[in-house]
């Protein structure tokens, strides 16, 4: 008993203990990214990106919001999304115009994570193909991926969970039906059309694993995009820096090399995770980069479909010098401003369902709603 110790004794003592060793590795860590950092800048991996002054541009920002609350052995969902048009002239912002979509339903506990993300998706590109059909704006924001990974199709062989698999089919479709029905009005197949933008994913990992290839080698080049400017002069010094990034770790790496209003160079999704859905629009070409529109926002991935010769520099530069601009607060969730307001629409979600699921227990309770039901049956027998 004489060596027994309260949490907070032990607490206090492991933290003298370990203090010196993680200011240590901290240090070390941040002498790595002081050093790797101007080695991407020379070798044109990263870049510093102008901001359009004054702006004029007619913009959408799609956001989507899921939220549930628990009922007899599941839970009551609600998937909705909401768009919001912006036209900013000069500076100047107003609102053009608004969007929704939502579904309510009744969900189990297996794969709900999965299928409220397909839910979210499918419902971004209904908002989005109307956007583009009504010709909205010239950027259109979508706060969830572009395209599917590999993870979310569903195992062939698997019974049961019939409602994941009418989720992904029916996602899949939406996809799909977008980019065939629209291929030919967007940019860059169409020179003055909508650019469809996706901001959702934080693959951090993209960007690393281009850093560890050798780009001196074809097969390592194949995966910037080829009308990005690459010193390849400079490449040959980024051969150690391997160990740097694995000590670091991607998250802290991304955000040490990427400053204010810089963006890395474009790389192919698609070369990068090759298993990605549907096969056919991953076959136009995914391309994504990060990018931080300010120092005290967060790095995001940005998504773009399409391939280089139709995608150059000067494209890309473009649409993420507005996207910074459109990016007017910091933290966290940064996102570009039709976004945000888009957000702010769905905070009623939450409540709403909280209201939904206490309304369907109680008349689970009174079971009102099966007597009428059942009120004239004999009478139709």
């Amino acid at each position: 008993m004489n060596n027994a110790r309260t949490l907070a004794q032990t607490l206090a003592v492991q933290s003298q203990i370990h203090m010196p060793g993680t200011v240590g590795r901290l240090l070390k860590q941040i002498r790595d990214l002081e050093r790797v950092a101007p080695l991407f800048v020379k070798a044109g991996l990263v870049r510093s990106v102008e901001r359009p002054n004054p702006i004029n541009a007619r913009v959408s920002g799609i956001a989507t919001h899921a939220s549930t609350t628990k009922t007899i052995g599941g839970f009551l969902y609600g998937a909705a999304a909401s768009r919001c048009d912006l036209l900013v002239e000069h500076n100047a912002i107003s609102t053009a115009g608004q969007d929704s979509a939502c579904e309510i339903d009744d969900i189990n506990y297996e794969n709900q994570s999965k299928r409220l993300t397909l839910a979210a998706m499918r419902q971004a590109y209904e908002l989005a193909d109307r956007a583009v059909s009504e010709e909205r704006a010239r950027l259109i924001f979508l706060d969830t991926p572009l395209v599917m990974d590999r993870g979310m199709v569903p195992p062939a062989n698997s019974l049961g969970d019939e409602g994941y698999k009418a989720a992904y089919a029916a996602t899949l479709g939406a996809i799909e039906s977008f980019w065939s029905q629209h291929r030919e009005r967007l940019f860059p197949w169409s020179s003055g059309g909508p650019v469809v933008i996706g901001l959702a994913s934080q693959r951090f990992g993209a960007i690393v694993q281009s850093a560890q290839q050798d780009l001196r080698l074809q097969e390592g080049r194949s995966q910037i995009l080829p009308t990005e400017a690459i010193d390849r002069d400079q490449l040959a010094a980024l051969d150690g820096v391997r160990d740097a990034i694995l000590g670091v770790g991607e998250r802290r790496f991304v955000h040490g090399i990427l400053g204010s209003f810089t963006r890395t160079a474009a790389f192919r999704m698609n070369v990068h995770t090759p298993r990605m859905e549907p096969g056919a629009v991953v076959d136009l070409g995914i391309i994504g980069l990060h990018f931080r529109a300010g120092q005290a926002t967060e790095p995001r991935l940005m998504q773009l479909v399409g391939d280089a010769p139709a995608w150059t520099t000067a494209a890309v530069d473009e649409i993420v010098g507005l996207t910074m601009a459109l990016t007017a607060v910091g933290g966290a969730a940064s996102a570009p401003l039709p976004v945000q307001l888009a957000e702010r629409e769905l905070n009623a979600l939450g409540p709403f369902i909280e209201h939904y699921g206490r309304s369907v227990a109680g008349e689970l309770k009174r079971r009102e709603i099966e007597s009428i039901w059942f009120s004239d049956f004999d009478l139709a027998t």
